[in-house]
């Protein structure tokens, strides 16, 4: 039984690309740039919409790449169950709050495929997705907001098309996928 506490994980190359998507979605730009709050909320964002961009793109593909997808959304959940334990939320609250989190994965899910799906008016429905989510308390008039929301919007479009053009083994077979800094306009990052 011991044994068994000690193992060492399999290593995984869902695991990998997990990581991968856990450097970008904390990539100090979005941060020190005041693009999105530094605060739980926004890097909880941050991670959905970074998992919804593979997501969205290998439910798409075969019962490989289905599965994959699966795999990083495992990762996801453990990362987040880890996560809460070790910022010492107690063993019963944590399952409450996973399911919470889960939901929320994929309300944003259904919303951002919603306005993929659509076709029309992507950026401005994008804009207005990220802005209700990551601002929640910032009025329709809220300038900085509305900037920060756009140039997320921008980014995520942009990564959309990259993962489109991707075929299923460039996705599941590299860590890379979200190598170096995001490309955010306004802003000058690479």
């Amino acid at each position: 039984m011991l044994k068994s506490l000690f193992k060492r994980r399999k290593h995984s190359r869902a695991g990998d690309v997990y990581a991968g998507l856990v450097a970008r979605a904390r990539h100090a730009d979005f941060y020190s740039n005041n693009i999105v709050p530094d605060t739980f909320d926004g890097r909880f964002e941050m991670m959905v919409m970074h998992l919804y961009l593979l997501h969205s793109r290998l439910k798409e593909t075969s019962e490989n790449g289905r599965r994959f997808s699966q795999e990083l959304f495992d990762a996801f959940i453990s990362d987040m169950d880890a996560g809460l334990r070790e910022a010492g939320v107690g063993d019963q609250t944590v399952p409450k709050r996973i399911n919470k989190m889960t939901r929320v994965f994929y309300g944003r899910t259904g919303a951002y495929d919603d306005i993929f799906d659509s076709e029309t008016d992507i950026q401005m429905q994008v804009v207005e997705t990220i802005g209700r989510n990551l601002f929640p308390d910032a009025s329709d008039a809220a300038k900085p907001a509305k900037g920060q929301a756009t140039i997320l919007a921008d980014y995520m479009i942009y990564e959309h098309g990259l993962l489109s053009g991707m075929s299923e083994h460039e996705i599941t077979d590299q860590a890379a996928l979200f190598e170096g800094a995001p490309k955010l306009n306004n802003i000058g990052a690479n």
